[in-house]
């Protein structure tokens, strides 16, 4: 079972999602009750499809999201945060109860211990295969943590059987059984020699010399076997098995565990390793769209580690928009189908050329290309010089692959395009929705390079003053002067680039050479 965790006015509120769901909105009907004016009634509800969770919204006013992302229906994932207004309902799979560590409580052990070397078992090798086979074929997290206590508790019975995983420092639970209300106990003694020593523990007879009377002390004894699950990296959770009474395990149970232990941490780090490969292909295929293909890995990374998308940034990039001059004329002479594939090709071209550099793609604005240098920062060390000097790189290279086309093109379809390049601030981040997620940047940095380039020279680059200074002398420019763009109280001074200065030729065409 999983759980809703919010602060609700400074307190921490604990939901366990059960078969029925929850409801969520501001009426007091519902199961989580959110006071809060752009909250809607019946806002939202989280509900079980077979094993999974999902979250819907029902029809809201100012809708759901999930990781800054807004949806209309999405399955949760572990620590997938859903906003609703401005509460965070952070998304929990674990076990509904609450698991505690406490000697004092349980009673805690003299106990046995032995590696988690596979022993030799009496159990016939046909079944411990069934087992093997059955767990590597379940790819669902929470089916596989099911079938392993399943399994567990058909060859070692026990009144209750707990799986933990690790997350962090905490020790979360996963499985109990059977399912309780109240919390459950559990020696901390007992999980921490299993951890720490990677060690089977198996305790006979659980009581100790605490005070009380002989009859309470017989009432709590119990036995137990705790098996950490290992693999090469070091424990990522245990097995806890117990029983009221002295003696309810042996050294045969103690090596079946062993056993089934070291299969289900095999499959465990299978299930999760294949878990998090699916949300990075996921995730790059998406960024993928607007992004260069080693950016969408970082940002890809990013939001697996992290379960979301970064946060929106203030940084300072270069902005470079190019549009094709002429292009309804040229639109008058084709034939519809002519002038898209003449559109597409050249879009691709030029969307080659900027991810080769390093650019986000922000958008297409019908023939236009607008691109972002230097968002989104994929590290701390990214400097605004290094990205200016990309966008400007990119802009050269996009005009000798303009004319590379145009050579291949019959000469009725040929066109001229013009490109303009500011640095400066800007707000950048992502929105929009699952189904439609957008980067892009705003800020009066993006409006200037949008006029510059309706201002350069056919077949050309216009920069600005601020991305002439984050260039230094890579490129060779010719002052333009000032000019007074639409929209601008002040004027812009503004310059050609002509061509890359000698020695960052030099190391462009290296650079080239050496991909």
């Amino acid at each position: 079972m999983a759980l809703i965790t919010l602060d609700i006015n400074g307190e921490r509120k604990t939901y366990p999602i059960e078969a029925r769901g929850l409801r969520i909105g501001r009426a007091l009907e519902n199961d989580i009750v959110l006071n809060h004016a752009i909250v809607s009634r019946y806002h939202a509800e989280i509900f079980m499809n077979g094993r999974d969770v999902w979250v819907r919204d029902t029809n809201s006013r100012n809708g759901v999201f999930v990781n800054r992302l807004r949806i209309k229906e999405e399955q949760l994932r572990d620590g997938d945060v859903v906003q609703i207004g401005p509460f965070e309902l952070r998304f929990e799979e674990r076990a509904a109860q609450n698991v505690v560590l406490d000697d004092s409580r349980y009673f805690p052990v003299a106990s046995e211990a032995s590696g988690v070397v596979v022993p030799e078992l009496n159990i016939d090798l046909r079944e411990f295969f069934r087992i093997s086979r059955r767990l590597n074929l379940i790819i669902n997290m929470g089916e596989l943590l099911d079938a392993i206590i399943e399994e567990v508790l058909r060859l070692i019975p026990a009144q209750r059987a707990l799986l933990l995983l690790k997350r962090e420092n905490e020790l979360v639970p996963r499985v109990i059984h059977p399912p309780l209300r109240q919390e459950v106990v559990i020696s901390s003694t007992i999980v921490r020699k299993a951890l720490e020593a990677g060690e089977v523990v198996l305790t006979r007879d659980a009581r100790l010399e605490i005070g009380g009377t002989e009859s309470i002390i017989s009432a709590n004894i119990r036995s137990a076997l705790c098996a950490p699950l290992l693999v090469e990296q070091g424990a990522i959770g245990l097995i806890y098995l117990d029983s009221p009474g002295r003696d309810r395990f042996g050294s045969r149970e103690r090596d079946l565990l062993a056993a089934i232990a070291n299969q289900a941490a095999v499959t465990i780090e299978r299930a999760r390793l294949t878990e998090e490969l699916r949300k990075q292909e996921a995730s790059r295929q998406l960024f993928e769209r607007f992004v260069s293909p080693s950016v969408a890995r970082d940002v890809a990374s990013y939001f697996s580690e992290h379960g979301r998308l970064r946060e929106p940034q203030e940084l300072i990039v270069s902005v470079l928009f190019a549009d094709i001059k002429g292009f309804s004329s040229l639109s008058e002479r084709l034939s519809p189908r002519e002038v898209q594939d003449l559109l597409n090709e050249y879009l691709h071209e030029m969307t080659e050329v900027i991810f080769q550099h390093n650019g986000t793609l922000d958008k297409y604005i019908g023939d236009g290309i607008m691109a972002i240098f230097g968002a989104p920062q994929v590290n701390e060390y990214q400097d605004y010089h290094t990205t200016a000097i990309q966008a400007v790189d990119a802009a050269l290279d996009m005009i000798e692959a303009h004319r590379r086309l145009i050579e291949k093109l019959d000469p009725s379809k040929a066109f001229d395009f013009r490109i303009g390049i500011n640095t400066g601030p800007v707000y950048a981040g992502f929105f929009g929705t699952r189904q439609r997620l957008e980067y892009t940047v705003i800020g009066d940095t993006v409006n200037t390079a949008a006029r510059l380039e309706s201002r350069a020279d056919l077949n050309s680059v216009l920069i600005s003053e601020a991305t002439r200074n984050a260039i230094g002398d890579a490129f060779i420019v010719h002052e333009m002067g000032d000019y007074q763009l639409k929209g601008k109280a002040q004027l812009v001074h503004t310059y050609k680039v002509i061509g890359r200065a000698p020695a960052h030729r030099s190391r462009t065409i290296g650079s080239t050479n050496a991909q």
